[in-house]
Formats: C-alpha cells, structure tokens, sequence
C-alpha cells in the first residue's frame, strides 16, 4: 500500500529516524541493519538492536562505504538468527539477491528496505566536504525531487553513479521514495499491508509513487554518461595494449577482491600457495621473456576475477573506489559483464527466482552459434 510519512518543520532526517524506531517498537524487526553516523562527518554500517541508538541512524547520508551485500551475508548466512530489517541502496539489494542465489546469504526473516538513490560521494569526499560545510542535505534531497545529479559544490558523484541506470530499488517490502517528491513535507513510502496495519499507517492517494519525469531525466543523464564511459573504454581495449595497458598500474593490493560483494570465495586461489612462487620461478620467467613486471600475475588475477563474476556484477563501483592505483575497474568490468549479460538476456538482482545462467540448462540455448534444433 501506498502512505506518507510525515515530516515536521522540514527535517525528512529525523522523520525516517522515526520511522525506523517505530519498526523496532512494534516489534516489525528485531534489529536493524542502517548506515549510521560515526562521528566526524563518518558515515559507517551498522547493526542497531537499541531504538534509542537510531538516532545516529542517516540511511540519508550520500555516502556508500561499502556494498553492504555482503555485511548483510555475514548476518544471515545459512540461518538468521532474529528478524533483521536491512535498509539498502538499490545496487546493494541486487548484490544481495545474487548472493542469496550463491547460496550465501539468505532472506528468511529479513524485510528489506529500499530506498531511491540519487548516487553517492567517495566516502573521502564526502568526510572533507562535510568539514568544509559542503554536506547539504536539503540540496540532495531537491535534486531527487528535480531527477538530477546533485549540485553540492566541490564533491563529485562516485564514476559508478554518475552511469547508474538502476537507482530505483525493487521486490522490497519497504520502499522509501525520493524522486519526485518534496521530501520536506512528507516522505511517500509504499510498504506492505501487514508492515502498515502494525504501524497504524493508512493509504494515501496519490503517495507512493516515483514521479516518472523525474526518474526518466535522471535516467537520460545517466545513460548518456554510461555510454560515453564504456565507449572510451572499450576504445582502449580495442587499441594497442587492450586490458594490458589498463591494468598496467596495478600493485596487486587485492582490493577491488575485498570490495567486490559477488567476490565471495572464503579462499581466494590468488592467495594460496600456488601464486606463491619461489625465487628462482621469477628469475627463470626474467630470463625467457627477458624481462617480466612485478608483482607478478597481476593480469591474471583480473582476467580470472572477471571470469568468475562477470554475470553477478551489479555495477556498483565499490572496487573503482578501493583502488589506490585509480584504475577504473569498475568500468571496465560493467563495460564487460554488459555484454556478458546480454548473452544470457540476465540481469543480477532482478530476481531471486531467477536461475544464474551458468548453472542451469536450456535445451535451445546453443542454437545461437549454429546447432540445430
């Protein structure tokens, strides 16, 4: 059904707080998994059992530390031990829906809670833009209202949401809905009845809904971007040196690994003894080739990373952000996976039912490629 929450003199922060403490206090949720403010202009994830302690909660905060897919894994894993409420950008649901398909995460007593996106700050940024009086959330909140990228001065969006073209959450049982809506005098949430009947919230006609202008403006710009950045890309993996000279830079931190919510093997081969050469591995390589790069590998480690989560990659950036070497790995891997995934015609995070292409049969799936029928 589709409500309103309502918003006093102006401060939609303080109404979703409120909002998410009257989750706890009907006992909607046990706990609640939210971004919350650490002090400093910091924005972490948390894990909130205390309704007393919401109100450090900032679900609102343009700032994504991490892709929480993965925190919420580590919550629920093969069993989740209460009823969680997990409030989650809508790349972080899409991670989390291919995770449960992995088998390592599940959605059983979890209500999950989107919440439209008008993209997010390096956290950096945002911390230092914070200090400079530059965190404005009223400007924020306007540009969803308006469909565009928000104009705070000196921060710039993540490269990852300036090409989002999913930023509206979907298959939640909470939607908190920002595009199109002046959010200063009421926030329109479409929650199921069961969810609103225990909150004592009633329908409101016309609440509810994005405004399709807004989301579509939003969508061109951010189309526009997306095309424009995959296009350089796969430029340059056309050209002299392709995926060589992109990753030429890297120092094999393994960040973008540990980042990366669908990179999800407890142990990664790159980390095994098997890549743990001896000496003499590298001094023989050296005289064959007559010279080899080091760190070693540091190729096929990215080759083999996206080979394995092409499919499951939901375009959220995290691992352009973890990577002390400013190598777009996540262009690079949307400009892939895209391809990869129209193969398929899949789309991570769309469906929970939705088999992954690579462990299912299709009898006519070859038939593209020449075999008859």
């Amino acid at each position: 059904m589709n409500t309103l929450i309502p918003v006093e003199n102006g401060n939609t922060l303080q109404a979703v707080r409120g909002f998410l403490r009257s989750l706890m206090e009907k006992g909607i949720v046990e706990a609640l998994f939210v971004p919350l403010e650490a002090g400093n202009g910091a924005i972490v994830p948390g894990l909130v059992t205390d309704p007393s302690r919401l109100s450090l909660a900032n679900p609102l905060a343009p700032v994504m530390p991490i892709n929480s897919a993965r925190a919420v894994s580590a919550l629920t894993g093969k069993a989740t031990p209460a009823t969680i409420g997990a409030l989650l950008r809508p790349c972080e649901l899409r991670a989390l829906v291919e995770l449960v398909k992995l088998q390592q995460a599940n959605l059983e007593n979890v209500i999950l809670i989107g919440m439209d996106c008008p993209g997010t700050y390096e956290s950096v940024d945002y911390k230092e833009g914070w200090h400079a009086g530059n965190g404005d959330l009223n400007e924020y909140l306007l540009s969803a209202k308006e469909g565009r990228n928000p104009a705070i001065r000196d921060l710039s969006l993540r490269a990852a949401c300036q090409m989002c073209t999913q930023p509206v959450p979907e298959k939640v049982s909470i939607h908190l809905h920002l595009f199109g809506s002046d959010t200063t005098q009421g926030i329109p949430v479409t929650l199921e009845e069961s969810i609103a009947a225990r909150l004592n919230l009633g329908e409101v006609p016309g609440a509810g809904n994005d405004d399709p202008k807004a989301v579509e403006n939003l969508l061109a710009a951010h189309q526009q971007a997306r095309d424009r950045e995959l296009a350089a890309i796969r430029a340059t993996l056309n050209s002299d040196g392709g995926m060589s000279s992109l990753f030429a830079t890297c120092i094999h931190c393994l960040n973008c690994k540990t980042a990366c919510p669908i990179c999800y093997c407890k142990t990664c081969l790159f980390e095994t003894e098997a890549f743990r050469h001896a000496p003499d591995y590298y001094l023989r390589s050296a005289q064959q080739k007559g010279a080899i790069r080091m760190p070693a590998d540091t190729l096929l480690f990215h080759l083999t990373r996206m080979n394995h989560m092409s499919l499951s990659c939901v375009g959220c950036g995290m691992c352009t952000s973890a990577c002390p070497a400013h190598i777009p790995v996540g262009t690079l891997f949307q400009a892939v996976a895209s391809q990869v995934q129209q193969v398929f015609n899949y789309q991570p995070g769309r469906d929970v039912e939705e088999a992954l292409p690579l462990i299912s049969y299709q009898p006519d799936e070859w038939v593209e490629i020449g075999e008859e029928r």
